[in-house]
């Protein structure tokens, strides 16, 4: 992506792909690397999914769920897909760079999330184009709270949205990427996972905390972190 993933460019710093089954959108996900990308668990549980960007479309050589996996609770929804062909990185399709291990957000930070999602939750409202928004970072403390979540948010979850409601991720945008800059350089925080709803009151988005599954991403892909401190975004 750029602040988009590989899509449409975004900022110059993040990767957008997109998902369908049987012919459908059904999800997005984030570039890594020239033949991985990070998705939602919940988006790849049937075998047929094509990898999309702009102008063309590649096959799936492999899927791997986090094996902590639960489809109850939403705990660990992250999945890797291994494109069969690799991406030809140009001005629009670049991948996104990850956090760091330590890399903890405070309550406020602007992020952003994107995608091809519902514009409303009533799942006919498509967008023609790839949409943005900005969202803040929620503290897992005030998403546990009675008043939100009461307790359903785990260590490798995040929250992003508004009390009120205003904006959120919705059908269609999960295995997205919420991202957020880092001084110059934009960074995958979150993967679109789960909420009540869409932009609903107190019901903020939860993500996949990204920085929580660093090593398996590292270990399932078999290559080093410092690798990335040198290639991502470039």
């Amino acid at each position: 992506v750029v602040r988009h993933p590989t899509y449409i460019r975004l900022r110059q710093q993040s990767g957008f792909i997109f998902l369908y089954y049987s012919n459908r959108h059904t999800c997005g996900g984030s570039i890594i690397t020239s033949q991985w990308v990070v998705t939602a668990a919940h988006c790849v549980h049937k075998s047929e999914v094509t990898a999309t960007t702009k102008d063309n479309r590649y096959a799936v050589e492999k899927i791997i769920y986090n094996k902590n996996y639960n489809h109850r609770s939403h705990d660990s929804d992250i999945a890797l897909m291994k494109l069969r062909t690799p991406l030809n990185f140009s001005d629009t399709i670049r991948p996104i760079c990850l956090p760091q291990y330590d890399y903890d957000l405070p309550g406020g930070t602007q992020c952003w999330i994107s995608g091809w999602g519902y514009t409303q939750p009533d799942g006919i409202h498509s967008p023609d184009t790839l949409k943005e928004a900005p969202v803040p970072i929620i503290s897992t403390k005030k998403c546990n709270s009675s008043c939100m979540y009461n307790g359903e948010i785990t260590p490798r979850m995040l929250c992003a949205g508004y009390t009120e409601g205003k904006v959120d991720a919705c059908q269609g945008d999960s295995g997205g990427p919420l991202v957020c800059q880092d001084e110059n350089v934009w960074r995958l925080v979150g993967v679109v996972s789960w909420g009540t709803g869409c932009a609903e009151p107190n019901h903020p988005g939860v993500y996949t905390k990204v920085a929580e599954f660093l090593g398996w991403i590292y270990e399932m892909m078999e290559v080093k972190m410092h690798f990335f401190k040198f290639c991502c975004g470039k």
